[in-house]
């Protein structure tokens, strides 16, 4: 094949996709899950092209990048994410000289509009957390109702939850320190509801096995919680309070506590900060209302002209 274009260095797109994901772990620029869910849709891409007989990065083409988002069988949503992902993977082989121009970014991005995204009232988090102290175990009853609380009243991200040390938590200074993405660490103050929770939490936690862990949360068998542990608690939890949403994991909590903060009133960079987000954009989308609110300003309005 004659090539218009002659590329700095002959890595294959095997090999270009390992050192793109490489490099984004070593700077930091990517959390684990993200490499690992990029890492998953770029083989998928690579096994494409490998099978046209595509092996350079140089001789990816736009042909070949529509070719394959139209062989995957799955929502807008998901499909602009695998263009994301792809003008990420490209912007680095651009940098490195392989390939002319992002062909990615040339591509048309599907139109998403998002559904309403549901969140929890105060009354319906009162249900579920006096639901929670009913029906867990004696062993398991303080954890629940501080990782839910967690959820609520600060925000955090499951990730953050799950990856809490005992060290992070500085009660005598009334705050936690969070490990947010790309290492990032924020110091978030605690309140005197979450410092009993950790205190009755850690009344108990001499009684699990592994008793000894650094890891602030442990599972019934003394192990770190996982994640999919977590969502399965939360879960369990909603169903046993009757709460039916479209979403149901630990992510419902914290936008349903971000939600509830907006609607007070509260200062949404404070908001901000809390969710860790970087950009204010991100945070808007927990910015809900209803009706009643909305007529209620309506008559608020002066009457003009009379």
């Amino acid at each position: 094949m004659t090539r218009l274009f002659d590329p700095e260095s002959s890595f294959s797109i095997s090999e270009s996709i390992d050192n793109y994901l490489d490099e984004k772990s070593a700077t930091g620029q990517l959390s684990r899950s993200s490499i690992r869910n990029r890492r998953y849709e770029l083989n998928r891409f690579e096994r494409f092209c490998k099978s046209h007989k595509i092996l350079f990065p140089v001789d990816i083409h736009k042909n070949i990048v529509v070719h394959y988002l139209k062989s995957l069988k799955i929502s807008k949503s998901s499909k602009l994410n695998v263009i994301y992902v792809l003008m990420g993977y490209m912007d680095y082989l651009v940098d490195e000289g392989l390939i002319i121009e992002n062909i990615a970014s040339l591509i048309g991005k599907p139109k998403i509009y998002p559904p309403k995204t549901d969140y929890l009232t105060y009354s319906e988090l009162e249900i579920l957390f006096r639901s929670v102290a009913n029906h867990s175990g004696k062993k398991t009853v303080d954890r629940n109702l501080l990782m839910m609380s967690l959820f609520t009243d600060i925000c955090l991200r499951v990730s953050e939850v799950v990856q809490l040390k005992q060290d992070d938590v500085r009660l005598d200074a009334e705050e936690l320190w969070i490990t947010r993405k790309r290492h990032k660490v924020d110091k978030i103050p605690l309140n005197q509801d979450l410092i009993n929770k950790f205190l009755r939490w850690y009344d108990i936690r001499p009684e699990y096995k592994g008793s000894e862990s650094e890891w602030v949360f442990l599972s019934s068998h003394g192990r770190p919680l996982k994640p999919r542990q977590v969502h399965y608690i939360v879960s369990s939890a909603l169903e046993k309070a009757g709460i039916l949403k479209r979403k149901h994991g630990p992510h419902l909590l914290r936008h349903s506590g971000a939600s509830l903060k907006a609607q007070q009133g509260e200062n949404l960079i404070v908001i901000q900060y809390l969710l860790g987000h970087e950009n204010l954009n991100t945070t808007r989308r927990y910015l809900h209302f209803n009706w009643e609110d909305l007529k209620a300003m309506v008559e608020r309005s002066p009457a003009l002209g009379k």
